[in-house]
């Protein structure tokens, strides 16, 4: 049984699916390594890129108060997929997200989190009223 600090989760995994995905994680730092103003965290979760008004943010979690500041700092954009899925985000569907965002006015917002094709925009000094937004993950928007 393994135990995975971050998480304070105990696993079983046997030694092949270990090792495997050692490899992706090895990898994907690779990939990530080669991206142009990408960062990849520490504990290869979290995957961020400055654009001068906002922060994009790939995660398999959601962002909090505890790391980030979601009330005054840079507005935080949050998309919460799968890191192994990082990398054909950003190939395939980040450029959609991006148009999409530009249609937003994005100064009313203090924080956004997208989860699957729904962009949840959290007003500024509110805690829950919010916004929604779709878009198509492949390249044409929804209205």
């Amino acid at each position: 049984m393994s135990y995975n600090s971050y998480r304070h989760r105990h696993y079983n995994i046997s030694k092949t699916k270990a090792r495997n995905y050692a490899q992706e994680m090895e990898d994907l730092e690779q990939q990530f390594d080669q991206l142009a103003d990408w960062s990849l965290s520490s504990m290869k979760d979290s995957a961020y890129k400055y654009f001068g008004d906002f922060e994009i943010r790939l995660s398999n979690h959601s962002a909090n108060n505890q790391y980030h500041d979601l009330e005054n700092g840079t507005l935080l954009i949050n998309v919460k997929l799968s890191k192994l899925h990082f990398i054909e985000f950003i190939e395939n569907e980040l450029d959609s997200l991006l148009k999409k965002l530009n249609d937003i006015e994005l100064t009313k917002y203090r924080f956004i989190n997208v989860v699957d094709t729904h962009i949840n925009c959290f007003y500024k000094e509110f805690k829950t009223k919010k916004d929604v937004f779709t878009y198509d993950r492949k390249g044409q928007q929804k209205h």
